[in-house]
């Protein structure tokens, strides 16, 4: 990777302070992730200011991401969390599954019990593009927060009212000052949380194509019904790719297709947050 990934505006600083002086007011946090990146997609940063409250973790876009990658985070991480929630990037069901995952926890019931009278009221927080909007819009039973399948479209924090006796606070996408790990900045750039304009594809796309290649080796060749695709070269790879997709030399063109058709699941389950293929109970 040539390319240092970073990508920090001035409303995210500002969102940060804005929680600190909000955080006395919720009752509970949902950080939202991508289940293919769960651990890459939690922000550190916002991690320090939510734990004073009890911290549901929902991994959306679960219907995306390898399934045995999911479980063993889950089972590593549970005891991080007051629970851990799952929905789907369709949300078809979101608001009824959601709800009943939630108000099965017993952390939940406590918080619910305690509030007595009035709605609960929750911060809901995630790096941008994870579905942050989109699962408050379910929520609400109207298109009430802003949404894009892109970062940076929520600006600032506002409350929003549910018909579910729970009231949500929405923030911006929020990213953290400065990616230490670069295959951290990799992933989130890959799932759409960092502006496109701002990276050089064949950059993500070399880096895509070698962890392809470890861990979910015959996705892309069966997608794009290449027959000799190396395993050994992401250079060679991309090439291959590139003149099957009829691209001719390309490049750039065919690295934006092959991260457009990971991000709409075209070459299966995959996750980015990779725990290896041992067998998980």
């Amino acid at each position: 990777m040539t390319q240092q990934i970073q990508w920090f505006p001035g409303h995210m600083a500002k969102t940060f302070r804005e929680i600190r002086e909000q955080i006395k007011t919720i009752d509970f946090t949902i950080e939202i992730v991508d289940a293919r990146a769960p651990q890459s997609t939690q922000n550190p940063k916002i991690g320090e200011i939510i734990s004073q409250k009890p911290v549901f973790l929902l991994l959306n876009k679960i219907d995306l991401a390898d399934p045995a990658q999911v479980k063993k985070f889950s089972r590593i991480n549970q005891e991080n969390f007051s629970g851990i929630l799952t929905t789907d990037s369709k949300l078809g069901v979101l608001s009824r599954d959601f709800l009943r995952q939630l108000k099965n926890n017993p952390v939940y019931n406590d918080v619910s019990d305690n509030k007595k009278k009035s709605n609960l009221r929750a911060l809901v927080v995630g790096t941008p593009n994870v579905g942050k909007s989109t699962f408050i819009n379910h929520l609400a039973g109207k298109n009430i927060a802003k949404t894009a399948n892109m970062p940076g479209v929520t600006k600032f924090l506002y409350w929003i009212r549910t018909k579910y006796d729970l009231d949500l606070l929405d923030t911006p996408g929020l990213l953290w000052p400065k990616f230490e790990d670069q295959d951290i900045g990799v992933k989130i750039a890959l799932l759409g949380g960092i502006k496109d304009t701002l990276l050089a594809p064949d950059d993500l796309a070399l880096w895509f194509i070698s962890f392809m290649q470890k861990n979910y080796p015959t996705a892309i060749a069966t997608e794009y019904k290449i027959n000799h695709f190396p395993l050994d070269n992401p250079t060679a790879a991309l090439m291959s790719i590139t003149s099957q997709l009829g691209m001719r030399q390309d490049f750039e063109r065919s690295s934006q297709k092959l991260i457009h058709d990971f991000r709409a699941g075209k070459f299966g389950k995959i996750s980015l947050d990779y725990y290896g293929d041992s067998f998980i109970n």
